[in-house]
């Protein structure tokens, strides 16, 4: 059975917990957007992308869940770079669906092109483009595994002729969702609970010269 990729893109999405995607519909994205329309995740509108890579900063932060972001071709998907910078630094589980120019114009500096891997790839954990249709779930997969897993800004390439083309989908490649937890020993936590303990007050740096916030002894064992 086939379908076309903008479809397995965002069925993987949706297997991968995304509720929301946020950016702005229009031109190389189109078919997506058509996409996550009908599908179970909600498409926000931002005015600006920078705004909707912050707003989804945030909401992967408060909920701990992936949350989508997408571009059309060009400057479209460059706007989200601040806010994912940002979002790499807090280790926020994000992923940029960045629509690129057709396949076959890339490196003829086609207008709206933008060499995505040269500028996302010091600020994500994941970053590469799908070159063929039958990578789509593949690579759909493993952008997503790698910011749950790692923690942090995944960016999938997408052409937009690899978006409109049919691939063969029989291969289940799949996200496995949870998060594993990582906590100090337990040594390590009595020793702390010691450490705060044997102190009378606790004391942060003052918000303002000659003014101390303290709370009371703390236990945490």
């Amino acid at each position: 059975m086939s379908k076309k990729v903008a479809e397995i893109i965002v069925e993987t999405l949706v297997s991968a917990g995304v509720k929301h995607c946020y950016g702005i519909v229009g031109d190389t994205l189109n078919l997506i957007a058509h996409h996550i329309n009908e599908s179970d995740i909600e498409w926000v509108h931002v005015r600006h992308e920078e705004a909707g890579a912050f707003a989804a900063e945030g909401e992967a932060m408060i909920t701990g869940n992936l949350t989508a972001v997408a571009g059309s071709c060009g400057p479209g998907s460059l706007h989200f770079i601040n806010g994912l910078v940002d979002a790499n630094r807090n280790r926020a589980p994000v992923i940029l669906i960045a629509t690129q120019v057709a396949s076959e114009e890339l490196g003829f500096n086609f207008p709206q092109e933008v060499d995505f891997k040269a500028i996302y790839g010091s600020c994500s954990v994941f970053c590469d483009m799908i070159i063929t249709p039958e990578q789509a779930r593949r690579k759909t997969v493993m952008a997503c595994q790698t910011a749950i897993a790692k923690g942090g800004v995944a960016v999938l390439i997408v052409p937009v002729d690899i978006a409109h083309a049919s691939a063969s989908d029989a291969v289940p490649y799949s996200i496995h969702t949870s998060v594993p937890v990582v906590r100090p020993s337990d040594a390590d936590l009595d020793r702390a609970a010691e450490i705060l303990n044997s102190g009378e007050k606790v004391e942060r740096w003052p918000r303002k010269s000659g003014q101390s916030v303290r709370w009371n002894r703390w236990v945490l064992r």
